[in-house]
């Protein structure tokens, strides 16, 4: 039989069973498939709680009380799972959160900061129907912390709390206490992750309850328009290594664009193996004009990681290139930038295509553009999308030749790759470099996009396949970064083994040496200091590992904890021993 589960006694209980049913089913899959008993894991905790509710409850109805907080907490668990957190614990009038327990992503403090801005954004319009309805001012605030974290799991289904033992939830919780009404305030610990993507003020070293030393902390205000590059080292810098040949491939397909015809390109490699780095240059030589040839257009459209449940986000990120206007852009001002990319088009064309333009792009529509679209079935606007996609592509290419980059499709949604992939046969005839990116994982939509490339295109697809650098190329990236002339031989030796010929993964881990003092610059030379010789592998590859352990099968998952204890190379029969059952036991 099956086991019984306890039924919710207290209101906190009542909140979640109703909060964790909500949850949506994927996320649940991979939360119920994630095993943890006693795991150190880097998480972000986020800690939020309504500001002054002591009072506020002074004047208002228990069972008021009751429905108001149950209706905030309902939001700020949607803002959670939107970014496929867990919410660890609820009590009263907070909620504790969780980003890299049970399930890990490998850019978890940025899901975290998002989810939080987010929390208070829909907070914030709860707000305004309370102060209308019942007179009060509701506000909640956040904190957040990243760190290493003692995870695990109490009960048998959804209804349960995480357990998480550490100094970093402490600290979140601090920082939470630290917040201005409306305010999301987070730990240097998790600004090192973010500060490329999110606008911040520093409020400098607080002193918080039970530490020590004073907490460096930054309040967040919105997320950037032009993110920063999330990759790469401040003040280090080196030429591109090992990608020449991939390189000239790619120019030499910008020629054949530039005389008219179009060329599909997809390049594929495992995550950090360089393919942003290389687009970065082709990028140079794509937009840069002299006597010989003219400059390209160049448009991108970037893939979220936690964009597959974002019906259209590739689309849309591709749309607001092409017309040139960010994300955050204000309706207005993405309206003036639409109306201006069309304005060479015919007058009778014009019309329809900004209404459906403008429909994809969720901008206000009149009372006399609702009209046009009303009774439009979801399939025929899908194919009304369609057309207009392929209208603005041939009027950006009338202009000049473009470069249409599709980057990290391994987090596409479906929509998007499904209007892409419509579009396929037509982007051939302009004068278009279709450029995609991915990894080399095929369990999502945008594999499909590669797949689809390939039976429209033939043999005038060209597939470039990163492989890892060698060890010769690893040592002169590092040169270029390091001088490696005067880095101690066992420091190089340290970053080549553990990089294993991964751009990405030598960058962080030497960042993580300079972060920790391992090695420290005197003059031109860089030393080694005795920190070397216990620097952890960096939490940024940590990430990044755990979310590909997580995917793994249990059973592999447990031989893979085995092999851990056992260290980093040993003949496989150690293992198997290990693994494998005695003869004769159970």
């Amino acid at each position: 039989m099956p086991e019984p589960v306890a039924q919710p006694t207290s209101e906190d209980e009542l909140r979640r069973a109703r909060i964790a049913a909500a949850a949506p089913k994927p996320l649940v899959d991979k939360m119920l498939a994630a095993e943890l008993s006693g795991e150190r894991k880097p998480v972000t905790a986020v800690f939020a709680d309504v500001v002054g509710s002591t009072a506020l409850m002074e004047n208002i109805d228990p069972e008021d009380w009751t429905a108001i907080i149950n209706q905030a907490f309902d939001l700020m668990s949607q803002a959670i799972y939107r970014y496929e957190g867990t919410i660890a614990q609820l009590q009263g009038d907070a909620m504790l959160a969780f980003f890299g327990a049970p399930v890990a992503h490998e850019d978890d403090p940025e899901r975290a900061v998002r989810a939080a801005l987010d929390m208070v954004a829909g907070i914030e319009e709860y707000a305004r129907q309370l102060k209308e309805s019942e007179g009060i001012d509701f506000q909640i605030r956040a904190g957040i912390n990243s760190g290493l974290v003692l995870a695990g799991r109490v009960g048998s289904d959804l209804r349960y709390e995480h357990t998480a033992l550490g100094d970093a939830i402490n600290v979140a919780a601090r920082m939470q206490a630290a917040a201005r009404p409306g305010m999301v305030v987070i730990t240097a610990d998790t600004y090192r992750f973010i500060a490329p993507i999110f606008e911040v003020i520093d409020l400098g070293r607080l002193d918080l309850k039970g530490k020590s030393e004073p907490v460096q902390a930054y309040e967040v205000i919105k997320a950037k328009d032009e993110p920063g590059r999330k990759r790469g080292l401040a003040g280090l810098d080196s030429p591109m290594v090992g990608r020449d040949e991939d390189l000239e491939r790619l120019v030499t397909l910008l020629g054949i664009v530039r005389a008219g015809r179009g060329r599909p390109v997809c390049v594929i490699g495992e995550a950090g193996i360089g393919k942003s780095r290389l687009l970065e240059e082709l990028k140079v030589h794509a937009v840069s004009g002299d006597g010989s040839h003219e400059p390209m257009k160049w448009v991108e459209g970037h893939c979220l990681s936690f964009g597959r449940n974002l019906p259209y986000h590739l689309l849309l990120d591709v749309i607001r290139s092409i017309i040139g206007v960010p994300g955050s852009a204000e309706p207005d001002e993405t309206r003036e930038a639409l109306v201006g990319s069309l304005a060479d088009l015919p007058e009778e064309s014009r019309g329809d295509l900004r209404i459906f333009l403008s429909h994809l792009l969720t901008l206000p529509l009149d009372d006399s553009d609702k009209g046009r679209i009303a009774g439009i079935d979801p399939a025929d606007m899908k194919f009304r999308y369609i057309g207009a996609i392929r209208t603005l592509l041939g009027a950006v290419t009338r202009k000049a030749p473009l470069v249409l980059l599709c980057e990290d499709v391994h987090w596409a949604d479906e929509a998007s790759v499904e209007v892409v992939a419509s579009l396929l046969p037509y982007l051939g005839a302009l004068p278009i470099l279709f450029v995609l990116t991915t990894r080399t994982e095929q369990d999502g939509p945008g594999w499909g996009l590669i797949t689809g490339t390939r039976e429209v295109f033939g043999d005038t697809l060209t597939e470039l396949k990163l492989n890892p650098l060698s060890q010769d190329q690893s040592r002169l990236l590092v040169s270029n970064l390091l001088e490696i002339e005067s880095l101690p031989a066992h420091i190089r030796d340290h970053i080549l083994n553990r990089a294993e010929g991964n751009p990405f993964f030598v960058e962080e881990i030497i960042r993580t040496l300079i972060d920790y003092a391992a090695i420290v610059q005197v003059g031109p030379r860089w030393v080694a200091t005795p920190a070397a010789e216990k620097v952890r592998l960096p939490d940024t590859l940590q990430g990044l590992l755990l979310q590909r352990i997580d995917r793994l099968p249990e059973e592999t998952k447990h031989v893979l904890r085995l092999a851990s204890v056992i260290g980093r190379q040993f003949p496989a029969k150690v293992l198997e021993k290990i693994v494998s059952p005695p003869k004769g036991g159970p």
